[in-house]
């Protein structure tokens, strides 16, 4: 697998090997002008060495450049997997946080619904009730309120 960073020293390369074909191109050029007389050895050479120092200072401007983008690329990885890491963290925490009022909720649901239940059975058990019973369940109940209502 290529990564970026590969792609980008393919690219400075490139770079450098085109600018080692100009170099050539141009010595070959200024050999023909110095062979046909229209400059002489030294302007040749003079040319020569401009060229190259040319083409070494952008080789190394490009280089520069490559690892300024190469370092600036893998920061945006590191932030970008940070992110990620920071994502995954919150999706967990209101996940549990879902759970939590879930079953908060399904444990009222079902304390009401024991509740109601209760209730329910109590009013069955009454309506089957004789009078002399009711009363006595009633003053029962009375009892049991009584003493709860001293225990809190």
């Amino acid at each position: 697998m290529t990564t970026i960073a590969d792609g980008l020293k393919d690219v400075f390369l490139a770079g450098v090997g085109a600018m080692a074909l100009g170099a050539e191109k141009t010595q070959e050029l200024v050999n023909e002008l110095i062979a046909k007389g229209e400059l002489t050895v030294e302007q040749g050479k003079a040319i020569n060495s401009e060229v190259l120092q040319q083409a070494q200072a952008t080789a190394e401007r490009v280089g520069q450049q490559t690892q300024t983008v190469a370092s600036q690329m893998s920061e945006q990885a590191e932030t970008a997997a940070e992110l990620l890491k920071e994502q995954g963290e919150s999706a967990v925490s209101m996940a549990r946080s879902q759970a939590e009022m879930a079953a908060d909720a399904a444990k009222k649901d079902s304390v009401s619904f024991a509740e109601a239940l209760k209730h329910d059975m109590l009013e069955a058990q009454m309506a089957v009730m004789t009078p002399e019973q009711r009363a006595a369940f009633a003053a029962k109940a009375a009892e049991i309120a009584a003493r709860d209502a001293k225990a809190e």
